[in-house]
Protein backbone atom coordinates (compact mmCIF):
# COMPACT_ATOMS: atom_id res chain seq x y z
CA UNK A 1 0.00 0.00 0.00
CA UNK A 2 2.60 2.53 1.21
CA UNK A 3 3.91 1.60 -2.45
CA UNK A 4 0.85 2.20 -4.39
CA UNK A 5 0.95 5.40 -2.80
CA UNK A 6 4.05 6.67 -3.03
CA UNK A 7 3.70 5.82 -7.17
CA UNK A 8 0.82 8.02 -7.08
CA UNK A 9 2.43 10.94 -5.70
CA UNK A 10 5.35 10.56 -7.89
CA UNK A 11 2.66 10.49 -10.57
CA UNK A 12 0.62 13.28 -9.81
CA UNK A 13 3.97 15.66 -9.37
CA UNK A 14 5.53 14.33 -12.54
CA UNK A 15 1.87 15.18 -14.17
CA UNK A 16 2.04 18.53 -12.11
CA UNK A 17 5.52 19.30 -13.25
CA UNK A 18 5.65 18.44 -17.17
CA UNK A 19 2.59 20.79 -17.49
CA UNK A 20 4.28 23.90 -16.05
CA UNK A 21 7.06 23.05 -18.28
CA UNK A 22 5.07 22.96 -21.47
CA UNK A 23 5.12 19.65 -22.03
CA UNK A 24 1.33 18.52 -22.05
CA UNK A 25 1.39 15.20 -24.04
CA UNK A 26 3.63 13.71 -21.29
CA UNK A 27 1.88 15.93 -18.86
CA UNK A 28 -1.52 14.14 -20.28
CA UNK A 29 0.21 10.45 -20.05
CA UNK A 30 1.58 10.98 -16.25
CA UNK A 31 -2.38 12.21 -15.54
CA UNK A 32 -3.86 9.15 -17.32
CA UNK A 33 -1.90 6.52 -15.77
CA UNK A 34 -2.39 7.95 -12.39
CA UNK A 35 -5.99 7.96 -12.84
CA UNK A 36 -6.23 4.56 -14.17
CA UNK A 37 -4.26 3.27 -11.36
CA UNK A 38 -6.98 4.71 -8.63
CA UNK A 39 -9.51 6.39 -10.32
CA UNK A 40 -11.49 7.58 -6.69
CA UNK A 41 -8.18 9.87 -6.18
CA UNK A 42 -9.10 13.09 -7.31
CA UNK A 43 -5.99 14.80 -6.79
CA UNK A 44 -4.88 12.72 -9.98
CA UNK A 45 -7.95 13.71 -11.48
CA UNK A 46 -7.64 17.73 -10.76
CA UNK A 47 -3.81 16.74 -12.27
CA UNK A 48 -5.46 15.34 -15.24
CA UNK A 49 -7.73 18.15 -16.18
CA UNK A 50 -5.04 21.29 -15.42
CA UNK A 51 -3.03 19.40 -17.70
CA UNK A 52 -6.32 19.25 -19.99
CA UNK A 53 -6.52 22.76 -19.53
CA UNK A 54 -2.84 23.73 -19.68
CA UNK A 55 -2.63 22.66 -23.74
CA UNK A 56 -6.33 24.12 -24.29
CA UNK A 57 -8.28 20.77 -24.38
CA UNK A 58 -11.54 21.99 -22.44
CA UNK A 59 -13.62 19.65 -23.70
CA UNK A 60 -11.15 16.62 -22.73
CA UNK A 61 -10.63 18.74 -19.17
CA UNK A 62 -14.66 19.17 -19.05
CA UNK A 63 -14.78 15.29 -19.98
CA UNK A 64 -12.59 14.28 -17.10
CA UNK A 65 -14.12 16.21 -15.17
CA UNK A 66 -17.73 14.56 -15.60
CA UNK A 67 -16.04 11.69 -15.62
CA UNK A 68 -14.95 12.19 -12.27
CA UNK A 69 -17.84 13.43 -10.92
CA UNK A 70 -19.93 10.29 -11.67
CA UNK A 71 -17.35 8.19 -10.47
CA UNK A 72 -17.50 10.23 -7.13
CA UNK A 73 -21.28 10.62 -6.57
CA UNK A 74 -21.63 6.44 -7.50
CA UNK A 75 -19.37 5.04 -5.91
CA UNK A 76 -18.41 7.43 -2.38
CA UNK A 77 -21.87 9.42 -2.68
CA UNK A 78 -19.54 12.75 -2.53
CA UNK A 79 -19.25 15.37 -4.64
CA UNK A 80 -16.15 16.96 -6.49
CA UNK A 81 -13.97 19.35 -3.90
CA UNK A 82 -14.40 22.86 -4.40
CA UNK A 83 -11.14 22.89 -6.15
CA UNK A 84 -11.83 20.67 -8.77
CA UNK A 85 -14.70 22.59 -9.06
CA UNK A 86 -13.19 26.15 -9.58
CA UNK A 87 -11.23 24.47 -12.29
CA UNK A 88 -13.93 23.83 -14.61
CA UNK A 89 -15.68 26.89 -13.60
CA UNK A 90 -16.42 28.96 -16.67
CA UNK A 91 -16.12 26.45 -19.32
CA UNK A 92 -19.64 26.94 -19.56
CA UNK A 93 -23.09 25.83 -18.16
CA UNK A 94 -22.79 22.63 -19.92
CA UNK A 95 -20.17 21.74 -16.92
CA UNK A 96 -23.01 20.88 -14.52
CA UNK A 97 -24.97 18.45 -16.90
Amino acid sequence: ERFRQLRLHALESICESLTAEGKFGQAVEAGLTAVSAEPLRESAQRSLVRAFLAEGNRAEALRQYRHCRRLLHEELGVKPSPEMEELIKGLGPEHAA
